[in-house]
């Protein structure tokens, strides 16, 4: 007969959403989406208070902020929103040109009717986000896009890396649209990429993918402060 434990379903362990990690969401949106502006002091008795929890999980979850970089703790040991900086930006977008350039190629070089489908509707939303220069949607519907490929290429680990830099450049990444000439470059090349999985080119889809982050890079780079003046 079965008890009480056996008859209830157990989450794999890598579905399972902690408090830290609800909290590490929430503040990462709110950071990535310019609602708290960098060098915003992180009250963790404030955080707490929000979140019904207390500091534990808080601080826990700032710490894990800090890995992803979207927090600094300073001498004093107080969590801020960390600054936008040339250096960080830079890092950020080689490494997405190394892993998203193999993600592209091995993904774009097996994607089939499926994954081109669902790109074909996700680049509607992006035309009409573009039209409408909404950062959030377009954003949104950008990993949508470039991920339906990623994923095909069943490299699981890869693909998670990938969305972890581009979870990490957000910030950047509406820096880089932060005109309408902008959008309409960005879009073309979003276009440009569907046709190479379309083609099943991955070293074309891989070309696009990096030729878009260096133009990135040259567009923005400049404009931010480095480190070394702080």
């Amino acid at each position: 007969m079965e008890g009480p434990a056996q008859s209830l379903p157990i989450v794999p362990l890598d579905r399972r959403v902690s408090i830290e990690q609800r909290i590490a969401r929430e503040l990462r949106m709110l950071i990535g989406g310019g609602h708290l502006q960098e060098g915003t002091q992180l009250v963790g008795r404030d955080i707490a208070t929000r979140f019904g929890v207390s500091q534990t999980p808080v601080r826990a979850s700032l710490i894990q902020l800090e890995r992803d970089g979207f927090v600094a703790f300073g001498p004093t040991g107080r969590a801020f929103v960390r600054k936008l900086t040339r250096e960080d930006f830079e890092e950020i977008y080689y490494a997405r040109y190394g892993l998203e350039g193999l993600a592209a190629r091995l993904g774009a070089a097996v994607s089939g009717s499926a994954q081109v489908d669902r790109m074909a509707e996700v680049l509607v939303f992006l035309r009409q986000a573009a039209d409408d220069q909404n950062v959030e949607a377009y954003l949104n519907g950008r990993w949508q896009f470039y991920g339906t490929c990623y994923r095909a290429s069943g490299r699981t680990r890869l693909v998670a890396d990938v969305e972890r830099l581009y979870r990490r450049s957000e910030r950047y990444n509406r820096l880089v649209l932060s005109t309408p000439e902008r959008f309409r470059e960005s879009l073309g090349r979003y276009e440009d990429f569907y046709v190479a999985c379309v083609a099943s080119d991955g070293l074309l889809a891989e070309r696009i993918v990096q030729d878009s982050l260096r133009w990135a890079v040259d567009g923005v780079a400049s404009t931010l402060p480095s480190e070394s003046d702080e």
